[in-house]
């Protein structure tokens, strides 16, 4: 097996550490040490070995004996061939620091996949990398898996890698990690017979750090013949796979406890201030040894309006064939295999959750049989199913070209015939997605085709924005160690936040101004004079009817009249490794792929999400169709259904929104629905009395910040500028960030989705009394002027209203004489016009 040449710098390096630190180590055990041991005081070898080498040291080790011992990192981001670095590792620390052929080498994996795929590979002996081990070895080398037999001769006459699961040496764990610490058979060769309590008092002197069943100092010492004693009498060299999951003080202590000589961990995202990092392989080296698949293409829905996870599926299916195309032509050249596979990630698994609103597994593998794909070439792979288990994906005879998961593959697999991804829920929302992309990242052979289409990799998705899309690819190039070839690529995407957090209370000096601290929210009045919180669901979605929703002329007409404008291009994005690592546009012609026909189910479908009522969709789409053929022929209409199916689905969400907006304004025209400020925990709504925090996240501090401390975790650049420009104000009170989140304020209007506002803040007035509180939304400029900046704009504008016209209604419930704030004004401030709105709210 040729090495790359970044590989070769790292095994240079590694046989440089291993050759210093067998030195450093055999120094300290020397005479020589001992004569100077008064004048060295603590010498630290290890530190000193990487000061050698330049390497920051910020991890400093002892096992279970108080012995110092190497624990050293390699950041190698996903393709970067970790598991052949890792054998290296073996061979180098067995010819340098252990000096010998034979002992116990334990690799901990962190997931189940990569665990039967490393295995796997490392018992077949015609694989290159079990070839190495054997080198190492003098072809003395066993691989053995937890539960298997060990005995002290075969780590006495081989080498011994021993396979175990993260959670298998975990304390957190409790279930698996008993499994580890508990005793069990296969492991008594390496401690003295039970009745022999001498022996067991003698080597509990030597490792003392044994668990025992009675201690060293009862009257029958008797240690556990469990696996994780046996590892701590056999000066084990432990890999650790994915170094990060296991780095806490606790699991830092149980990789201790079990007395290695060294410990080598291998990740793709180290912990930069706690990690003694030796080798950081960078997206840079990988593209240059052509070990990834880019440029990677993001092909955006060919209608952002309608979620036509169905149209995405077809233009896979027919893009993947095309590819397998080029693969047979491509082995037919130069005899090498490849089977393009399209990952299809979901939004549902498992038996009881289809046919709840969600696109589940069953209902892609479905539809992919319905447009002429064999069952057999699809498999799911969940938790709880498990279709490609011991299936050998790059066999020749292995039919399968689609899997289908939701989140089981989001690590710990890869498979280089994978091209394609597929995404189906959204990507605005589902943060998952930074997990899956370096799925299809793996280059096949680490080497080129030579043939462009099968030299990158493809993302396709059905639901969201191509900006957030980007994102979403910028945090997994990030996750999966690239982050050196993302440049640009997206807006403040991937930032790493801390699990700590900080409680902050209401300055005291702004506690005065309780009052204030009461919004108005909608309310509902029933006969009764009784108010209670507005509901969308109770008070508008009930009362909408779209049984007598007929297609008018003109929309009939405008639907015909587009037909022959209707454009079929879209622009995509290329994510490519050129000399600046930025992202590019590209563009292509897009046709709808698949057979054309009208498709009654599908349109359906589109009008239940808007209808809710499954038969009335049915009802009401037949009805659509029919005014439309009349109109439109047949050849039209299949031709372009996609397109006429988005068209009528949009102009039934316009009824929709007419509807939603006459009904509430019915309710305020009529006296029903108020604007009000109330102290009841029920129907009104109070500022919170504290705000959690990120401590990491640190900037600027705010003069008049309402709480003690600012989480600018919440806050983007723009709001930062917001932020600054508020708090600079002459007469400005206090201010807050509000929060995304339930206990945070929210004003329902007539659309389903809240409205949360970024920013309250209160105005001074005479004798540093409150005037006014003001709730403002920022939006920046690329959002100006989208449905929903119209739609926020309009309803804070009709609640300035209530406040002009003297409405804004006062429902305190509580204290006789409790006084509340009625004084508030809502406002959609634009970027490059809030400095000078917020100035004019101000003055």
């Amino acid at each position: 097996m040729y090495l790359k040449n970044y590989q070769v710098e790292v095994v240079w390096t590694l046989k440089q550490f291993f050759q210093k630190a067998r030195e450093g180590k055999d120094w300290v055990a020397s005479g020589e040490f001992q004569k100077l041991r008064e004048k060295l005081g603590a010498w630290d070898w290890v530190e000193n070995v990487l000061k050698e080498m330049n390497v920051d040291y910020h991890d400093q080790s002892r096992n279970g004996l108080g012995e110092l011992y190497p624990r050293i990192v390699m950041k190698v981001p996903t393709g970067g061939g970790k598991t052949l670095l890792a054998v290296e590792s073996i061979r180098e620390y067995q010819t340098l620091f252990a000096q010998k052929r034979t002992g116990l080498v334990v690799w901990i994996v962190p997931t189940e996949t990569i665990y039967s795929q490393t295995v796997q590979r490392l018992r077949d002996k015609s694989n290159p990398l079990r070839q190495i081990l054997d080198q190492s070895s003098g072809g003395r080398t066993v691989i053995l898996e937890k539960g298997q037999r060990l005995t002290a001769q075969d780590i006495e006459e081989n080498l011994v890698v021993l396979f175990v699961m993260i959670q298998s040496v975990s304390r957190l764990n409790a279930k698996e990690s008993l499994k580890v610490f508990q005793d069990s058979g296969g492991y008594e060769s390496f401690f003295p017979l039970d009745g022999r309590y001498d022996l067991h008092k003698k080597l509990l002197d030597e490792y003392p750090n044994l668990d025992t069943i009675a201690g060293k100092d009862s009257i029958a010492p008797q240690i556990r013949t469990s696996l994780a004693n046996a590892i701590r009498v056999s000066s084990a060299f432990i890999i650790i796979d994915e170094m990060h999951k296991v780095f806490s003080d606790m699991a830092r202590r149980t990789i201790d406890g079990f007395n290695p000589q060294a410990v080598l961990g291998l990740t793709a995202t180290p912990k930069e201030r706690e990690m003694n990092i030796i080798v950081r392989i960078t997206g840079a080296q990988l593209k240059d040894e052509e070990m990834v698949k880019l440029d990677m293409h993001i092909i955006p829905p060919s209608d952002t309006r309608t979620n036509n996870w169905q149209a995405m599926i077809r233009e896979i299916k027919k893009h993947r064939d095309e590819l397998e195309k080029k693969a047979i032509s491509f082995r037919r050249k130069s005899g090498i295999y490849i089977r393009p596979i399209t990952l299809i990630q979901v939004e549902a698994t498992g038996k009881d959750q289809r046919g709840k609103g969600r696109v589940h597994s069953l209902d892609v593998k479905e539809y992919l049989t319905q447009i002429g794909v064999n069952a057999d070439e699809v498999a799911i792979k969940t938790s709880s199913q498990n279709d490609i288990e011991d299936v050998d994906l790059f066999d020749s005879e292995c039919p399968v070209r689609f899997i289908i998961t939701k989140e089981a593959l989001r690590e710990g697999w890869d498979c280089s015939f994978a091209y394609i991804l597929g995404i189906i829920p959204n990507v605005e929302s589902d943060t998952s997605v930074t997990q899956i992309i370096g799925r299809i990242l793996r280059q096949h052979n680490a080497k080129k085709t030579g043939i462009k289409e099968l030299d990158e990799s493809y993302v396709y998705f059905s639901r969201g924005q191509t900006k957030e899309m980007v994102e979403r690819v910028d945090a997994g190039f990030k996750n999966e160690g690239l982050e050196d070839l993302t440049g640009y690529i997206g807006v403040g995407s991937g930032a790493k936040t801390s699990t700590r957090t900080k409680r902050v209370g209401i300055k005291k000096k702004f506690q005065k101004f309780e009052p204030a601290f009461y919004l108005p929210v909608w309310l509902m009045i029933d006969r009764g004079g009784r108010k209670r919180r507005f509901s969308y669901e109770m008070d508008i979605n009930a009362s909408l009817g779209f049984s007598g929703y007929v297609l008018s002329e003109p929309a009939i007409k405008s639907i015909q009249d587009s037909l022959s404008k209707e454009t079929h291009r879209r622009i995509g994005r290329v994510v490519t490794l050129d000399e600046q690592s930025k992202e590019k546009d590209w563009e292509e012609q897009f046709q709808e792929n698949g057979e054309k026909e009208i498709d009654v189910d599908y349109l359906t479908r589109l009008y239940t999400e808007t209808v809710g009522n499954a038969f009335l969709a049915r009802r009401v789409a037949e009805s659509h169709i029919k005014a439309l053929r009349k109109r439109i022929t047949d050849a039209e209409f299949k031709e372009s259904f996609g397109y006429i199916a988005s068209e009528l689905h949009k102009r039934l969400e316009e009824e929709k929104r007419r509807m939603e907006e006459q009904t509430f304004k019915k309710y305020l025209n009529e006296g029903q629905l108020v604007l009000a400020v109330s102290d009841d925990d029920e129907s009104g709504y109070k500022i919170p009395e504290s705000d959690e925090i990120d401590p990491s996240m640190r900037g600027e501090s705010f003069k008049y910040y309402l709480f003690e401390d600012v989480d600018f975790s919440a806050l983007n650049k723009y709001e930062q500028k917001v932020a600054r420009i508020v708090d600079e104000q002459d007469n400005i009170l206090w201010w807050f960030r509000n929060k995304d989140r339930d206990k945070w304020y929210a004003i329902q209007g007539w659309q389903k989705y809240k409205i949360r506002p970024d920013f309250v803040a209160a105005k001074k007035g005479k004798g540093d009394k409150l005037e006014i509180i003001y709730v403002l939304e920022s939006k920046g400029e690329h959002l100006a002027g989208n449905e929903d900046t119209k739609y926020k704009k309009e309803v804070l504008n009709l609640m300035t209203e209530q406040h002009r016209k003297k409405k804004i209604v006062n429902a305190v419930q509580g204290e006789l004489f409790k006084q509340v704030n009625e004084e508030a004004e809502f406002y959609l401030v634009e970027q490059g016009k809030e400095e000078a709105e917020i100035k004019k709210l101000m003055k």
